[in-house]
């Protein structure tokens, strides 16, 4: 009797194990498909106000901001009629892209201006170009932390002055900035880096063109305020400081005021100086401009 309840229970565990065992077995490809293709292990997660597995807790949020597109074109012409006419010409576009920690900034400016003047041999009436230039700038932004306080920059630009004594000034610069303050209202960003520059300096009757090149500290600063519901206040420095004492260093600021007229539409009004400390002849080392122009912004 105990032989025969003996066998029974041997084989009802031999046929549990040999059915484990042919069940194991049936399944070699989806082990070689799991081995081929590793579940990817997330590197972020997006909270919810349901809890989380507990294997992503420890995971910072996902940033799913979706990449923008901001910016705003302005342009403006002036006419004068009296016995000296001159009409003036200026437009600028100023954009930027954003996509999660880094922000990039393109501004493109030309400014012209045609003045009558009177011919000394033949007394005739002709306009000249009497002040024109353009320049473009480029910079990124990357966050470095949340709250976007500190962050690592990269700037360059270039310059065209036919008035100014150069054929070009163009620089480059690497560095630190953070926002010091901010408000609903106003904030402020200033930063500082070293870099780059070539100056090229016009040909004259003392000496052809020639380039000068040197290490320079770059600083600037922005600062910008909603004065009212439709008013709002910007203002810009910058210096790039030659790092030998002798070689030009250049600085630059820009004060505007922008009153909305409607929803896409302004009006600004702004005073730009402009400032090398090394230039050649009797060219004046500080030069202004005033403008005021319709900004179309998207």
């Amino acid at each position: 009797m105990m032989k025969r309840i003996s066998f029974v229970l041997l084989c009802f565990y031999s046929t549990a194990i040999f059915a484990n065992q042919s069940h194991s077995a049936t399944n070699p490809v989806g082990d070689i498909v799991d081995a081929l293709t590793p579940v990817d292990t997330p590197d972020c997660y997006h909270f919810t106000d349901e809890i989380p597995p507990e294997e992503f807790i420890g995971l910072p949020e996902c940033d799913l901001t979706p990449p923008t597109l901001t910016g705003s074109v302005e342009v403006g012409t002036f006419f004068n009629t009296s016995d000296n006419d001159y009409f003036i010409t200026k437009a600028r576009s100023d954009f930027s892209h954003e996509i999660g920690k880094l922000r990039t900034n393109w501004i493109f400016d030309i400014f012209g201006r045609k003045s009558e003047v009177t011919d000394a041999t033949s007394g005739e009436k002709r306009f000249e170009t009497t002040d024109q230039k353009w320049l473009t700038s480029l910079q990124s932004n990357y966050t470095l932390e949340e709250g976007g306080q500190n962050y690592l920059f990269g700037f360059g630009s270039y310059e065209a002055d036919r008035f100014n004594g150069f054929d070009f000034q163009a620089s480059v610069a690497a560095g630190w900035g953070r926002r010091w303050y901010e408000t609903k209202d106003a904030y402020f960003d200033a930063e500082i880096g070293p870099g780059f520059k070539i100056d090229e300096i016009a040909q004259s009757e003392q000496h052809n063109n020639r380039t000068e090149s040197a290490f320079i500290v770059r600083t600037a600063a922005t600062y910008e305020r909603q004065l009212y519901k439709k008013v709002s206040y910007k203002q810009t420095l910058s210096a790039e400081l030659a790092a030998e004492s002798g070689q030009n260093s250049k600085f630059k600021s820009v004060s505007s005021i922008s009153t909305k007229l409607i929803e896409s539409l302004a009006l600004k009004f702004a005073f730009t100086i402009d400032h090398n400390t090394n230039v050649d002849g009797d060219i004046e080392k500080t030069r202004t401009e005033t403008s005021l122009t319709l900004v179309y912004s998207i």
